[in-house]
């Protein structure tokens, strides 16, 4: 097989305007995966939280007792974005999945677009993403 002739590979060129979207969509995947884990163990603790509160005879409202009515949807929005504003009942792996993209394409965009200030306006828009999804989240309940 090794016939004294070093094996040649074939090298994937990539420009610099690729490498910096690539850079910019691992950076904002991997702060991605880093929200959403915080944000399923607050979603783990509230659910717990209800379920045991559900068990006292004259319970309280669990938005009183647990989390607050806005850190409720702000976590779920956070974690499982799109899929759990179109379907409250989707597995969470499809958020995972689709919000993962949605930031590695925005984090990327950003990086190529915006270069020195590219990590600020991919946390800006961000923040206005998960806004969003929070306040489609909220007001579904109203049009559903």
């Amino acid at each position: 097989m090794n016939s004294g002739h070093p094996e040649k590979r074939a090298r994937i060129r990539l420009d610099a305007r690729t490498k910096v979207f690539i850079v910019g969509a691992l950076f904002a995947g991997a702060l991605f995966l880093v929200e959403a884990g915080i944000a399923e163990i607050l979603i783990a603790i509230d659910q717990d939280c209800r379920a045991s509160i559900s068990s006292v005879r004259l319970a309280p409202d669990p938005f009183d007792v647990c989390a607050s009515e806005m850190q409720w949807y702000l976590a779920r929005a956070t974690s499982r974005g799109i899929a759990w504003v179109v379907n409250r009942d989707s597995a969470p792996i499809v958020g995972w999945l689709t919000m993962g993209f949605i930031y590695a394409l925005t984090g990327g965009l950003s990086a190529q677009t915006f270069r020195g200030k590219g990590i600020v306006a991919f946390l800006i828009a961000q923040v206005g993403i998960i806004a969003a999804l929070t306040g489609l989240g909220y007001f579904r309940q109203f049009i559903a």
